[in-house]
């Protein structure tokens, strides 16, 4: 997997990691996340345009992701679990920028739609930050 780095400054700043290749194991993009968190990102957009398959070890790294990014949220995980249950929560920290046809359907196998944001339009996410 290739990931090529850049930056948006929208309310807040947001790096996003354009991802290249399949998404089937937990490294390098594992690797990538935490050093981005270590470095102070605090807002990670993942475009997935060129990722055609997720196995379950990315669908791991992107659990890894979204917990990492959402750890120092206010709400308790008793209030996030009700508000994905009932589709009002999603992740603020964590975005997901035109996952493939494949992508997205691995991505609702899992469920993974009910607490990401996933958009079509990279200044649309941006400005959901």
């Amino acid at each position: 997997m290739e990931i090529r780095v850049s930056h948006e400054q929208g309310r807040v700043p947001i790096t996003v990691f354009h991802l290249k290749g399949e998404l089937n194991h937990q490294e390098p993009l594992h690797s990538r996340v935490q050093e981005a968190y270590d470095a102070g990102t605090r807002n990670l957009l993942l475009d997935m345009e060129d990722v055609p398959y997720i196995s379950s070890a990315g669908l791991r790294v992107l659990h890894y992701a979204y917990n990492l990014f959402n750890s120092g949220e206010q709400q308790s995980s008793r209030d996030v679990r009700r508000g994905i249950v009932s589709g009002d929560y999603k992740s603020p920290h964590l975005k997901l920028l035109r996952p493939s046809k494949n992508a997205m359907k691995a991505l609702s196998l899992a469920g993974y739609d009910m607490f990401l944001d996933i958009h079509d339009d990279r200044k649309y996410a941006v400005s959901t930050f």
